[in-house]
């Protein structure tokens, strides 16, 4: 599920109970006691509450706890897996919102304000966050988001909403953004648009992309493959030969 997708907290939570598969089954009375046993506060009146769609804007600790009693990954209550691997305590990740900040952002300008997600935010399906609290977030002196929260700044940046408890998940998209974001740099990104409106002649293809491969400091060895497999190409392209 991505940020802007729909999906009924109420529903996965009321599935997990009524169909935990090989997990135990509790009554919601069981699950709050297993809660609060492990340290959480909540009570059984309002996990009804949550199973019904009454309450829709559980807290981040609420999500974490929940999901720790059904023996479930907590981002499997905003669109991300549900199984755990061996040994996961999985939580809010520390630092996740920072990078976002830190990576998503146009080519042309700096990372974003709070000032302005919390723009991009407020009066949208999440309602409405301050640039303070985002800072707080940001700080880690705050580190207990709501639900909608967690979707509205997630939809902010493009973000699936797992990304924030997904250890597994952010890894994969760390790399992509962290990728993005040395070509954006190195003006990869920007050849790459004016390429695709009018591809350049072959030698001139062969000239930016050997320009591109010395500006990542490759070693000998493989700037040399590089430019065998390039010459490869020339010679086969070449109908003399």
């Amino acid at each position: 599920m991505t940020a802007g997708e729909q999906f009924s907290f109420a529903a996965v939570l009321d599935e997990l109970c009524l169909r935990p598969g090989d997990r135990p089954r509790y009554t919601n009375v069981e699950l709050a006691e297993r809660i609060r046993a492990d340290g959480g506060e909540i009570t059984h009146t309002y996990i009804s509450q949550l199973r019904r769609g009454d309450k829709d804007n559980p807290t981040c600790r609420t999500l974490e706890g929940l999901a720790n009693a059904l023996g479930v990954h907590p981002a499997c209550f905003v669109g991300g897996r549900s199984e755990l691997r061996g040994g996961e305590r999985p939580a809010w990740r520390r630092g996740a919102l920072k990078h976002l900040f830190n990576t998503v952002y146009p080519i042309n300008r700096g990372p974003f304000s709070p000032e302005e997600v919390a723009a991009r935010i407020s009066g949208g399906p999440y309602g409405s966050i301050s640039a303070n609290y985002i800072r707080e977030l940001l700080a880690g002196t705050s580190d207990n988001p709501r639900l909608k929260h967690i979707l509205g700044l997630a939809e902010a940046f493009g973000a699936e909403p797992a990304y924030f408890f997904d250890d597994e998940l952010a890894a994969r998209v760390d790399e992509q953004l962290e990728t993005r974001l040395a070509m954006d740099r190195l003006g990869v990104n920007t050849v790459i648009m004016r390429t695709a409106e009018q591809p350049p002649p072959p030698g001139v293809r062969n000239r930016i992309l050997m320009a591109l491969l010395r500006a990542l400091h490759p070693d000998a060895a493989a700037e040399d493959a590089v430019r065998q497999v390039l010459e490869r190409e020339r010679t086969a392209d070449d109908p003399k030969g």
